[in-house]
C-alpha cells in the first residue's frame, strides 16, 4: 500500500484521515530526568491499536491507569532486545518514554504547525540572541503574517543560528530535540521564508541548514543552503540532502555567514520539512495532538505466518501505574534532604564515629562524617515518633525516637546530672555552629512545663556558647533555642561583649505532648533572628552584629555553661536534628516546620499536588511535572509515610470531590470540581443534526437513572484535621425521604479536610447531589474514519470536559444531557479505522449564583489628602443607586487603588444618593487619603485574607450581571 502523492511516507491511505504518529523516546527511561528525543515508529504499525486513556466509569470511582496496546512490524528483529545488530539497540528496554499523536489534515510538511507557520518559538532556540513572535507582516511568500523572531546582537559572529532544539542553542542532553524522524537513505528538503525587521541592519547572509543525527543524539552530517542576502523583503532558503544509514532525525534552522554590524532582527516563517528530492511550496501540516503519553512496559515477539512474520505486541502504561506502585517513605527526611542542609541527623539508630568516647554517635546522613555523641545514660533509643495530635504524621508510626530522661529539678547547675548530645570532636573542635549566616532546626515532645520543682525556669533544646555566656564575664558570645517557664520556644543571641542582644520569645505552646519544631536563623550580618515553630515566625533584630566565631561549647537538649557546667536540660523527645551554613529563607523554614508539626497542613491542594510529586521523587517525561485544574481547597494534616503517591493524591482531590489523574499529554493533573462549576456551556454537541453542528455518534445511546449511583446516607471519615478528636473523626449526612423511596443507600469516604466542619460540608454536598436518582448516559462513539473532518472538533477532549448529547426519537420528545467526560478511548487499525468511545457523567442538575466584588473606578486624578472622590457606575451597572450597592458608615471598610502599589484601605462615611441610570456618584471617605491615584483606579471591596484568587485570565474576574454556574459554593471575583 502507498500514501496519498505528496504525504510523509508513513501517512495515511486516504489523504483525509489522520497520521498517527506512535513515537519512543529510546534515550529517556522511566523515571529519568532525560529529556524526550521522540523517534516515529508509526510507519511500521501492524493491525489494531487502542489508546485507553486513565479515567473511570462513575465520577465518584478512582481513576485506573491507562494502557495502550499495539503491534509493531518486528520482521527484521528490530525490537529484540538481544539483537545487537539492530538500529535501536541497546535501548529496546522496559519503561521507555511512549506517546501517541494524531497528525489532522496531514501534508508533506513534517514540522510541527507552530514552528511551521510561525507562531511560536516552542521547541526553538539560537546560539546567541533572544527569540519571540511576531504577527501583522506583509504576507512571506508563504501567504503568512506570523513569524518567530531572532534578535541577534551587535558584533555577533559568523554562523550563529537559530532553529530546532538541538541544532541551534541548545544542548541535547539538556533539551527535548524535537527533531523530525527520517529514514536512511531518502532525501530531504527545507525551505523556509526570511526577512529582517526594520531598524537594524538592512542586509544579512544567511543560509538555510538541514542536519541528520543518530539515535544517540550524535550530529552526523549537516549541510549548508546556497548564502543569500536577506533584506528586509521576504527571501526563501533552501536546502536538500540524502540522510545517511545511521541517521535517525532531521533537524533544520538557519546561521549568518557573515558577522553582525548592528543589532538585527530576523523574521522566519513558512518552514517546511519534507520528504523530496527538492523543496515545494508551502503547506500547512495540520493539526498536532497528542491523545496519550506513557511508558512501553514490555516488548513481547511473537512470529506468525508459521513463524515467518515477526511482531512485537507492546503494551504501554501511563504515569498512574508507577504512581500506584511506589510508596513514599522517610517523608521528612527526604524533605529536609531536598533542602541542602550542612549536616543532618535522624535521631533513630546511632553508627560507628571514632571520635565518640562510646564509639558511637547519630551520623550526619550526609556522609560527612560528623556525628552527634551521647552524653550520659538516660537516653533511650528508638527508630519512630507519635503525637496525642491527629497532626504531624508525616513519619507515621508510634513511639519516641529519642528520649532524654533528665530530672530537671534535682540536675540543674550539676556538672554531671543531665543527658544530652553533643558534636562529635573532630581536628579538635566540638562547634558546628557558624560565625553567622547560618540555620538550625529540631524537631521534639515534651510533656511538660521546664523547671517544675526548682528555681531554674527554662529547658535547653541547644546552645552554642563561649565560656562567658552565663557568668556575664569574659566572652559572652551565644546562641540559645529553649522552652521557657510558659511552655513557649524562645530564643536569644549576643555577641561576645554582651552589648548587642537580638531576643525572640514566640507565641506557640509545645508543652502538650505533641512533636513540634522549631528553626533558628541568623542572617549573613548577624543582625536578623528569625525563629519558626510550627509554621509561625518570629523575628528579633541587634544594633549590631551577634555572630561569632568563639563559641567553645554546642550541645543539643543542654546549655554548657562556664568550665562545661550541665544546666536547664530537656526532658522530652528528639527526632531530628538540621543545620545550613546559610540563612534558610522564611518561606522555606515556614514549609518545614509546618510540615513535621503539623503535616503541612492548611496546603493548598495544588500544593499538597506538587509535595506529593517531590517527595516521590517522580518524572512523568511531559511537558511538565504536574498541573492543577480549578482546584480551590485546602487540605489537612498529610498522613505520608508507607503509602503510594496516588494513594495520597486521591483522598486529596476527594477532599474537593474532584479527581487526580494523568491526562491525554501524560500530566499528573488535579482536576477540581472548580472545573466542573464553571464549565457553564459544552465543548461540543453530539447529536444527529449534523447540519446545525451535532457530531454523530454511532448506535443508539442508552438513558437510564442508575440506582447503583443513588446514596443517602453519606459517611465521611475525616483524616488529619486540625480539630479532629475521637469522637469527631466520623462526620455523617442521611435523608431519611430518600432512604424510605430508595432503601437506605451507603456512601463512604476518608477525606483530607482542614477542619472537622469540612468534612460534614462535603457529606451534606454529597448526598444533595446523589439521594435522588438523575438520568445519566453509559458511553458514546464516534466513528471518525467514516466522518474525518469531526476530528479536529473531538481531538483536544480531556477528562472533565463538558460536552452536550442530544438525542431526538421519532415519536417522543427531544432528549438533552449535559455530561462531563469521565473517560476516553481511542482505537484504529493500520487500514484507517478510528473510533473514540467516550464513558460520560451527567453534569449538575443545580445552578449556583457566583458573588462578586463591589468596585468602581475612578473618574479623574486625585492627589494624596482628599476626603470624597467621584467613580462611575458600581461594578459597572447603574441599574442599581449606588448607595443600595456600598453601604456608608463607620465600619464598611473597601481598598481603593486595588491592585497597585499605592493601594490602601479607606473607610466609607457616607454615598451619594443616585437614582437608577446614574453615570457618577460620589462617595466620602471618614479620614483623608494617603496616596495618590489615577484616573480609573478601582475602588474595590478587600479580598478576605483566607480566599485564594484563582490566576488571572482562568476564571471571570468581574460578575456584573447575574452570572450562574454548576457548582454549590460561590465563587469570588476580584
Amino acid at each position: 500500500m502507498t500514501t496519498p502523492p505528496g504525504y510523509a511516507p508513513d501517512g495515511p491511505l486516504i489523504a483525509s484521515w489522520p497520521r498517527v504518529l506512535l513515537e519512543v523516546a529510546w534515550n529517556a527511561g522511566g523515571n529519568s530526568t532525560s529529556p524526550n528525543w521522540w523517534y516515529n515508529l508509526g510507519g511500521r504499525l501492524r493491525g489494531n491499536w487502542k489508546a485507553q486513556l486513565a479515567g473511570r466509569q462513575y465520577e465518584l470511582d478512582a481513576v485506573q491507569s491507562g494502557k495502550v496496546d499495539f503491534s509493531l512490524d518486528n520482521l527484521d528483529g528490530a525490537f529484540d532486545p538481544d539483537n545487537t545488530s539492530s538500529f535501536f539497540y541497546p535501548y529496546v528496554v522496559p519503561y521507555r518514554r511512549c506517546r501517541l499523536v494524531l497528525q489532522v489534515n496531514p501534508t508533506r510538511n513534517l514540522l510541527y504547525p507552530w514552528v511551521a507557520a510561525g507562531t511560536s518559538t516552542l521547541s526553538m532556540n539560537a546560539t546567541v540572541g533572544t527569540t519571540g513572535t511576531a504577527t501583522g507582516l506583509p504576507a512571506s511568500g508563504s501567504g503568512l503574517t506570523t513569524a518567530q523572531t531572532w534578535a541577534i546582537p551587535n558584533g555577533s559572529s559568523s554562523g550563529v543560528a537559530f532553529g530546532l532544539n538541538g541544532d541551534a542553542g541548545a544542548n541535547w542532553s539538556t533539551t527535548d530535540c524535537d527533531g523530525t524522524t527520517v529514514t536512511p537513505g531518502l532525501t530531504y528538503s527545507f525551505g523556509i521564508d526570511v526577512s529582517l525587521a526594520a531598524g537594524g541592519m538592512t542586509s544579512l547572509q544567511l543560509k538555510a541548514r538541514l542536519a541528520f543525527y543518530s539515535l544517540s543524539g550524535t550530529l552526523i552530517t549537516r549541510t549548508l543552503g546556497t548564502v543569500q542576502s536577506v533584506t528586509t523583503s521576504w527571501t526563501r532558503l533552501t536546502v536538500s540532502a540524502t540522510a545517511p544509514s545511521n541517521a535517525a532525525w532531521a533537524l533544520v534552522s538557519i546561521s549568518t555567514s557573515a558577522s553582525t554590524t548592528a543589532a538585527t532582527t530576523v523574521q522566519t516563517t513558512g518552514w517546511q520539512l519534507e520528504q523530496a528530492a527538492a523543496p515545494t511550496s508551502w503547506v500547512s501540516p495540520g493539526t498536532w495532538a497528542e491523545i496519550w503519553q506513557g511508558f512501553v512496559e514490555r516488548w513481547p515477539q511473537t512470529y506468525t505466518q508459521n513463524g515467518k512474520y515477526g511482531l512485537v505486541n507492546v503494551t504501554a502504561v501511563d504515569g498512574l501505574a508507577p504512581l500506584s506502585q511506589s510508596t513514599i517513605a522517610s517523608a521528612m527526611a527526604s524533605f529536609v534532604a531536598q533542602q541542602n542542609p550542612q549536616y543532618r541527623f535522624d535521631l533513630a539508630a546511632t553508627g560507628s564515629q571514632p571520635d565518640s568516647p562510646t564509639g558511637s554517635a547519630f551520623l550526619d546522613l550526609g556522609g560527612s562524617g560528623v556525628g552527634l555523641d551521647l552524653v550520659g545514660g538516660a537516653i533511650t533509643t528508638g527508630v519512630s515518633i507519635s503525637s496525642t495530635s491527629p497532626l504531624g504524621t508525616l513519619w507515621n508510626t508510634p513511639g519516641p525516637v529519642i528520649t532524654l530522661s533528665n530530672n530537671q529539678a534535682a540536675s540543674l547547675g550539676n556538672a554531671s546530672g543531665a543527658s544530652y548530645l553533643q558534636w562529635a570532636k573532630s581536628s579538635g573542635k566540638t562547634v558546628a555552629l557558624p560565625s553567622a549566616g547560618w540555620t538550625r532546626m529540631i524537631c521534639f515532645r515534651n510533656g511538660h512545663l521546664p523547671g517544675s520543682g526548682s528555681t531554674y525556669t527554662l529547658a535547653s533544646l541547644w546552645a552554642a556558647t563561649a565560656a562567658g555566656f552565663a557568668s556575664g564575664t569574659g566572652d559572652q558570645s551565644g546562641a540559645y533555642l529553649y522552652i521557657n517557664s510558659s511552655g513557649y520556644v524562645g530564643c536569644n543571641i549576643q555577641n561576645s561583649a554582651g552589648t548587642s542582644l537580638a531576643r525572640v520569645n514566640s507565641s506557640v505552646y509545645v508543652c502538650d505532648n505533641n512533636w513540634h519544631c522549631a528553626i533558628l536563623s541568623l542572617s549573613a550580618d548577624g543582625l536578623t533572628l528569625h525563629l519558626t515553630v510550627d509554621g509561625t515566625w518570629f523575628f528579633g533584630t541587634a544594633a549590631s552584629s551577634v555572630g561569632s566565631s568563639t563559641y567553645t561549647q554546642d550541645a543539643i537538649g543542654t546549655l554548657l555553661a562556664d568550665g562545661g557546667v550541665n544546666t536547664q536540660p530537656f526532658a522530652g523527645d528528639l527526632a531530628w536534628v538540621a543545620q545550613w551554613n546559610t540563612e534558610l529563607s522564611v518561606s522555606t523554614q515556614l514549609d518545614l516546620t509546618n510540615g513535621f508539626a503539623n503535616g503541612w497542613s492548611g496546603d493548598a491542594n495544588g500544593t499538597r499536588l506538587g509535595r506529593i510529586m517531590t517527595l516521590a521523587n517522580f518524572q512523568p517525561g511531559a511537558y511538565s511535572g504536574y498541573r492543577i485544574v480549578g482546584s480551590d481547597v485546602y487540605v489537612g494534616g498529610a498522613s505520608i509515610n508507607g503509602r503510594s503517591p496516588l494513594d495520597v493524591m486521591q483522598e486529596c482531590a476527594d477532599t474537593e470531590v474532584g479527581q487526580f489523574t494523568v491526562d491525554r499529554n501524560g500530566v499528573p493533573t488535579l482536576y477540581g470540581q472548580l472545573w466542573r462549576w464553571i464549565q457553564t456551556q459544552p465543548r461540543v454537541t453530539f447529536g444527529e443534526n449534523a447540519g446545525s453542528g451535532e457530531i454523530p455518534y454511532l448506535g443508539d445511546v442508552v438513558f437510564e437513572q442508575d440506582p447503583s449511583r443513588l446514596y443517602n446516607d453519606v459517611q465521611i471519615t475525616v483524616d488529619g484535621a486540625q480539630d479532629l478528636t475521637n469522637t469527631n473523626a466520623l462526620q455523617e449526612a442521611q435523608d431519611a425521604t430518600s432512604q424510605t423511596a430508595y432503601f437506605p443507600q451507603t456512601l463512604a469516604r476518608t477525606l483530607n479536610p482542614q477542619t472537622v466542619q469540612g468534612g460534614l460540608n462535603i457529606a451534606n454536598y454529597l448526598l444533595s447531589q446523589y439521594k435522588d436518582p438523575h438520568t445519566r448516559i453509559q458511553e458514546i462513539t464516534v466513528d471518525l474514519a467514516s466522518n474525518p473532518s469531526l476530528l479536529p472538533q473531538v481531538v483536544l477532549l480531556s477528562f472533565a470536559d463538558r460536552v452536550r448529547v442530544n438525542k431526538r426519537p421519532a415519536e417522543a420528545p427531544m432528549k438533552t444531557l449535559d455530561c462531563f467526560i469521565e473517560q476516553m478511548e481511542w482505537s484504529g487499525t493500520d487500514q484507517g479505522a478510528l473510533t473514540l468511545r467516550m464513558q460520560m457523567s451527567p453534569a449538575s442538575q443545580y445552578q449556583y449564583g457566583i458573588i462578586g466584588a463591589a468596585w468602581a473606578q475612578l473618574q479623574s486624578s486625585y492627589a494624596a489628602g482628599v476626603s470624597t472622590i467621584t467613580v462611575g457606575p458600581i461594578s459597572g451597572s447603574n441599574l442599581i443607586a449606588a448607595q443600595y450597592v456600598i453601604p456608608g458608615g463607620a465600619s464598611y471598610q473597601m481598598t481603593l487603588g486595588y491592585g497597585t502599589a499605592a493601594a490602601e484601605t479607606v473607610t466609607v462615611q457616607s454615598v451619594q444618593a443616585v437614582s437608577p441610570g446614574y453615570s457618577t456618584v460620589q462617595i466620602t471617605f471618614t479620614a483623608p487619603t494617603a496616596n495618590a491615584h489615577n484616573a480609573n483606579d478601582y475602588l474595590c471591596d478587600p479580598k478576605p485574607g483566607n480566599v485564594a484568587l484563582p490566576p488571572a485570565g482562568s476564571y471571570p474576574t468581574c460578575f456584573d450581571a447575574a452570572s450562574l454556574t454548576g457548582g454549590t459554593m460561590p465563587l469570588i471575583g476580584f
